[in-house]
């Protein structure tokens, strides 16, 4: 009995195994894209499954200013840090998108993590912002300077996608 249970034990951590090597292989491949964007400066933004390149030259361009944000985890204290950016709708001025009658901004990080906003939340420029970020959740991140909580803030930001 005890050779039959550790026959079947053997069998399981195999087949798990082979999955969590099956699913490395999937998530690198689509990984490689997103670290690439990131390794070169450079975030998408999609609208009607168009897709405009943003580089850091285009921030840039828009002369980044210093932004105060509430920055809140969970379970912690609020504080307040500062951060170098742009307001988002200078960006899509920037590249000539027309966010009339879109109704959302779906920000999303290398990790996969993704932000939904109003696009009423995104066009507003005291509000949300595209930030240069130099720490090794760069190159950009999105943060909503006046929301009370970050939560949702988008850092290791390579793609935005409007509807």
């Amino acid at each position: 009995m005890k050779k039959k249970s550790t026959i079947a034990v053997i069998a399981v951590l195999a087949v798990l195994a082979i999955g969590v090597a099956m699913l490395a292989v999937l998530n690198g491949r689509e990984a490689a894209p997103k670290q690439q964007l990131r390794s070169d400066a450079v975030f998408l933004i999609t609208v009607n499954e168009t897709e405009h390149r943003v580089t850091m030259e285009d921030v840039e361009s828009l002369g980044p200013r210093k932004i105060e944000a509430n920055y809140k985890k969970s379970g912690k204290d609020p504080e307040t840090r500062y951060y170098t950016g742009v307001p988002f709708a200078a960006v899509l001025r920037l590249k000539g998108i027309d966010a009339g009658g879109l109704r959302s901004a779906v920000f999303t990080a290398a990790d996969g993590y993704s932000s939904i906003i109003s696009m009423e939340d995104a066009l507003n420029e005291e509000n949300c912002f595209i930030v240069i970020d130099h720490s090794n959740e760069g190159p950009y991140r999105m943060i909503l300077a006046q929301a009370q909580f970050s939560q949702h803030w988008c850092k290791l930001l390579t793609n935005i996608t409007l509807k």
